[in-house]
């Protein structure tokens, strides 16, 4: 006799996530935070984002519109970086900050509200880049 098991991992990661926010799941280490952390981590690798000095980030990173920054959100390469040899990196992440904090950070700040029309990685790809423009 076999029995079949089905998970579904990202509506676990979402139900925690919506309980984070709301205050429900008060733990320091859940489902939410280490799903962030380790997409972090695989946007680090595929150079989609980079940790550098916070002195680094704030000298080369002047104040950006709304515009600017909703373009960002929308966009993965802007026409100005793919021309130019500069390295194009979505988000930046001070290294003075701590990972835990930053995935606490993201876990709060991302709206869960635009998961009905995106998917996850999506919505918290763009809180990273709203929440740490390089």
């Amino acid at each position: 006799m076999s029995t079949v098991v089905k998970a579904d991992f990202k509506s676990d990661v979402i139900s925690s996530c919506k309980a984070y926010q709301q205050g429900d799941d008060k733990s320091e280490i859940n489902a939410c935070k280490l799903y962030i952390d380790g997409f972090i981590d695989s946007s680090l690798l595929n150079d989609d984002g980079v940790v550098k000095p916070k002195a680094m980030i704030e000298r080369t990173a002047p104040e950006q519109s709304d515009f600017l920054k909703r373009a960002y959100r929308t966009r993965v390469l802007t026409t100005s970086s793919m021309l130019s040899n500069e390295e194009a990196y979505q988000f930046c992440i001070p290294r003075e900050y701590d990972r835990k904090e930053i995935a606490s950070s993201i876990a709060k700040s991302m709206d869960i509200n635009q998961l009905a029309d995106k998917q996850l990685k999506q919505v918290i790809f763009e809180t990273l880049i709203a929440d740490f423009p390089c």
